[in-house]
C-alpha cells in the first residue's frame, strides 16, 4: 500500500469537509445552546452570553434556533477534529522515509533476490507470479465452438470473449475457469481475478442461459454457496446476466470493470 497516497487522499477527503464546515459557520446564529433533560421533557435555552447562566425557553415554534445553534456547535467540533488530523498527516509526511520496506526487495541486485525470501514482493512481480501458477481448467467438449479471446485464452460463449477481452485492455490480471475451493466445495468460476493493488481476489460469474431452468437452477445453487462462503456480490463476487431477448453489451461490462477497478 502507498501510504502517501492514502494519506493525500484523505487529506483532499478532509480538506473538502473543512470547507464545507467553514461555509455553514459563516451563516451559524451567535449564543449559546443550553439542553435541559428531564424524565418528562427535554428542554431548550438560548444563552446570549457567558453571563447568562440560565437562558431564554426556546418554544417549540422556535425549535428551528436550538436546531442551528446545536448544528454550529457539531460544525465546530467537527472542524476541530478535522484540523487535528491534517496536521497529525501532515507531520508524518515531514517524518515519513521516500522508501519504505516494500521497495527494499525491489532495491536489491539480481544475485541477492534469489538468496533472499523477501517480507513483500512488489505488485509488478506479484501479479506475474500470480498469472504463471499453472492450474487445470474444465475441459471443452469436442466439437464445441471455438471462441477466443484477444489473449488467445478460449472460452465458451461471445459474452464471455467480451469480458476477458474487456478485462485484458483494462490490463486487469485475470484466470478463466480456474478451480477454486468455496468451502468445501470445489468449482470453476468464470473468471477469477486479482483485484490490485489490494491483491484481493474477485470472482465473476456469466449467467449467459437464464432462459433454461436446468441452468438456472444449477447456477442458483453456486451462488448460494459463494454467499455462504463469504463471497457476496459486489463484495468478492460480479454477476453478469443475460437472456436471448436481452444479450449482454459492452457498456454494461465498462461498467462494471470501472466500478469494481479503477476507483
Amino acid at each position: 500500500m502507498d501510504m502517501r497516497k492514502a494519506f493525500k487522499k484523505r487529506e483532499e477527503e478532509l480538506t473538502m469537509v473543512l470547507k464545507d464546515c467553514d461555509s455553514k459557520l459563516k451563516k451559524a446564529p451567535s449564543g449559546n445552546l443550553k439542553v435541559n433533560n428531564s424524565k418528562k421533557a427535554t428542554c431548550y435555552y438560548l444563552r446570549k452570553s457567558g453571563t447568562d447562566k440560565v437562558g431564554t425557553y426556546i418554544r417549540k415554534q422556535n425549535i428551528d434556533t436550538a436546531r442551528n445553534l446545536a448544528q454550529r456547535d457539531y460544525e465546530l467540533e467537527v472542524k476541530d477534529s478535522i484540523c487535528k488530523e491534517i496536521s497529525a498527516i501532515q507531520s508524518y509526511n515531514r517524518k515519513m522515509p521516500k522508501a519504505t520496506y516494500e521497495h527494499t526487495y525491489d532495491n536489491l541486485n539480481i544475485a541477492r533476490k534469489v538468496l533472499v525470501i523477501p517480507h513483500y514482493v512488489p505488485d509488478e512481480e506479484y501479479v506475474s507470479t500470480w498469472l504463471a501458477e499453472p492450474y487445470d481448467p474444465l475441459e471443452f467438449e469436442d466439437g464445441s465452438v471455438l471462441h477466443y479471446a484477444d489473449n488467445d485464452i478460449r472460452v465458451r460463449s461471445k459474452s464471455e470473449v467480451m469480458i476477458a477481452n474487456a478485462l485484458y485492455k483494462a490490463g486487469i490480471p485475470f484466470k478463466y475457469e480456474c478451480p477454486a475451493f468455496i468451502g468445501n466445495k470445489k468449482i470453476y468460476p468464470d473468471f477469477t481475478i486479482l483485484k490490485m493493488p489490494s491483491r484481493k481476489i474477485i470472482y465473476w460469474e456469466h449467467l449467459g442461459m437464464l432462459d433454461d431452468d436446468l441452468y438456472l437452477n444449477k447456477n442458483m445453487e453456486k451462488l448460494d454457496n459463494y454467499e455462504a462462503n463469504g463471497a457476496f456480490l459486489g463484495d468478492g463476487l460480479i454477476i453478469t446476466r443475460e437472456t436471448a431477448k436481452r444479450p449482454l453489451n459492452m457498456k454494461q461490462i465498462w461498467t462494471l470493470i470501472e466500478h469494481h477497478f479503477m476507483q
